[in-house]
């Protein structure tokens, strides 16, 4: 997703990643939107621009276990990928996020800063995200260190690439290899996970394309 090309997602293909060892892969049409999902993060794409992404989400320490009975986190973006409107607090607030276990919402639209929200199991807090530089990732293994160290490596990525193209952006979510092994690569593989698929979401004036490709 090259600047300018693709205005709302400079770097879309950082937030849409999937790492799950399930590899089922599910295509549904809602209210003319598009949702794609690998049974771990849930990506939606409506013809308005609108774009979300929910990833799973690990609070910190001490943080109070979920509810005994949650609800799929994907009924929630399957629900906001066919509301008309930008979903915001509080769309969410009355979705009854109790009943979902953590979660990171990213929404981006047009003329909106793209922005994301951070459902802890407790309390929904949001925040901008840099339109250019932005990056969200998760992991639910060692998520203290394996986050930041991914986080380290985009900003060594954008270092070498200021204005990164689509094909710049698909290459370092193609990075299979860590020297400290597998579950902190960018497409990492775990004993029990694995990146299954790349999405990217291109947003332009002459329309929303998304583009999902299985990996190996």
């Amino acid at each position: 997703m090259a600047p300018g090309r693709a205005r709302p997602l400079a770097a879309a293909a950082s937030w849409f990643r999937r790492s799950r060892s399930r590899t089922s892969s599910v295509t549904s049409r809602l209210s003319r939107s598009t949702v794609k999902s690998d049974c771990g993060t849930w990506i939606a794409a409506r013809d308005s621009g609108v774009v979300l992404a929910l990833l799973n989400h690990q609070p910190a320490r001490g943080a109070p276990a979920p509810a005994a009975s949650l609800i799929s986190r994907g009924r929630l973006i399957a629900a906001l990928a066919g509301e008309a409107g930008v979903p915001d607090g509080a769309r969410l607030r009355d979705a009854g996020l109790a009943s979902f276990a953590p979660f990171r919402l990213f929404v981006a639209a047009p003329a909106v800063p793209p922005r994301v929200f951070t459902w802890n199991g407790v309390a929904l807090t949001s925040r901008r995200l840099d339109p250019r530089a932005g990056f969200l990732t998760s992991s639910s293994w060692n998520p203290r260190a394996v986050l930041p160290a991914r986080h380290a490596r985009f900003r060594a990525f954008r270092r070498a690439h200021p204005s990164p193209s689509r094909r710049d952006l698909v290459a370092f979510h193609d990075e299979a290899s860590d020297v400290r092994g597998g579950a902190w690569a960018i497409r990492m593989s775990r004993n029990d996970a694995r990146t299954v698929s790349v999405t990217a979401i291109e947003v332009t004036a002459s329309g929303v394309r998304m583009r999902y490709r299985a990996v190996r």
